[in-house]
């Protein structure tokens, strides 16, 4: 098996059991492989926890090591895994078991997350609206996931019509159409070449209803996965911020938000060109393009890319690694649509760790305050006269 796909495995098997999702055979399935090598089989007493660097310590020495060992029995010029990608991984698996056991063994600890309000936010959903040239404006139904658009009607992934009360009695060819999702929000469209787009929180897609002249233009603001439909005769161009993306047929992810302090594109498939005024790169997959909002800011090439941290999002879970607390926190006001306010200085501060996007706020906040790098207080969450807010503090 190959490292890649079996380090994919068992970070995914750490995650079911960090979410109590786990079956006993992938839960044997998981130990077998921790245990493989020991001395003895790993036992976890009730005061375990109470260790917790001894923990990290001991599950980083056992990643690193086999890892070693398999690059090590790697045949002359096959792939191998870096130092970074090897700590972004180890980390990965420490962070989801380290927090999963301390959690588990240590349920009368005193709680980081203080002053919990009755009420909860719970997380985001299925909604987005449709905004037309000629003024008319639609909601998306929360009860569906996707919109297509075919030529002159509406309809969503169940055949069912989405011309809501009649407000649109037909589109206009080459009418400009705009999908817009709401913090809180996400929604997947169907363009009319049929690329499939899914739209992160807080985001806005601008497309025309058909694709006219040669090339297939559209604009992106905040985040979107593009699976885009192949028309080698018709270049499909993504428009976002001051740069540009342009494709034959590929899937990628594009982050763009205004409040980033970098746009990302994030190839998984396929070929893309990234071009930003006169300077240009290809991306192959697994390499992403990175475009500082500072003017006239030069395109950084990463290589090695996680795309699966990259397109977490999509999959229904959130994903760090080495990712800042306030980069985590603006994730975390998108989909849980509350203001973030900082009681002490976290700058320096990240974390690791994959959760669930699919809870409420406060079991989010839980899992992060566990790495015992942050604390928060929730406030007003019944958002009645004052905004909700999380106040974030070591």
């Amino acid at each position: 098996m190959e490292n890649s796909k079996e380090l994919q495995r068992y970070r995914y098997l750490a995650s079911k059991w960090l979410n109590n999702s786990i079956t006993e055979e992938e839960l044997r399935e998981f130990n077998d492989w921790y245990d493989a090598g020991l001395e003895t089989p790993l036992q976890i007493p009730g005061s375990f926890a109470a260790t917790e660097q001894a923990l990290e310590q001991r599950i980083l020495q056992k990643v690193n090591s086999k890892l070693e060992v398999e690059d090590n029995q790697n045949q002359p010029g096959s792939a191998k895994i870096g130092w970074p990608m090897r700590i972004a991984i180890a980390a990965s698996i420490l962070i989801a078991l380290g927090t999963g056991l301390w959690f588990y063994q240590n349920r009368t600890i005193e709680p980081r997350l203080q002053h919990v309000a009755q009420t909860d936010i719970p997380p985001g959903k299925n909604t987005a609206m449709l905004s037309f040239s000629n003024g008319a404006v639609v909601q998306l139904s929360d009860k569906r996931k996707a919109v297509f658009v075919n030529q002159n009607k509406l309809t969503y992934n169940d055949g069912s019509s989405a011309d809501l009360d009649n407000q649109i009695r037909s589109i206009t060819s080459n009418e400009l159409i705009t999908a817009t999702t709401p913090k809180g929000g996400t929604y997947q469209v169907v363009l009319s070449d049929g690329t499939h787009v899914w739209l992160n929180a807080d985001s806005k897609l601008s497309f025309p209803s058909e694709f006219a002249g040669n090339k297939r233009s559209v604009t992106l603001t905040g985040e979107a996965y593009f699976e885009v439909a192949k028309n080698k005769a018709k270049p499909f161009v993504v428009n976002y911020g001051s740069a540009e993306v342009e494709v034959l047929g590929t899937h990628f992810n594009i982050m763009a938000y205004k409040d980033e302090t970098a746009s990302q594109v994030t190839l998984l498939e396929g070929a893309v060109k990234v071009n930003n005024g006169k300077e240009k790169v290809v991306l192959k997959p697994g390499q992403q393009a990175e475009i500082s909002e500072q003017a006239g800011a030069a395109i950084v090439l990463n290589k090695d890319i996680d795309t699966e941290q990259a397109v977490a999002w999509k999959n229904g879970y959130f994903m760090f690694a080495n990712e800042s607390v306030e980069s985590i926190m603006r994730k975390i006001s998108r989909w849980y649509d509350v203001t973030i306010v900082y009681q002490d200085n976290l700058q320096d501060k990240a974390l690791w760790g994959t959760v669930s996007r699919f809870k409420n706020v406060s079991e989010v906040l839980k899992r992060l305050a566990l790495t015992g790098v942050v604390r928060f207080k929730m406030d007003n969450l019944d958002g009645k006269g004052k905004e909700r807010r999380i106040i974030v503090m070591k």
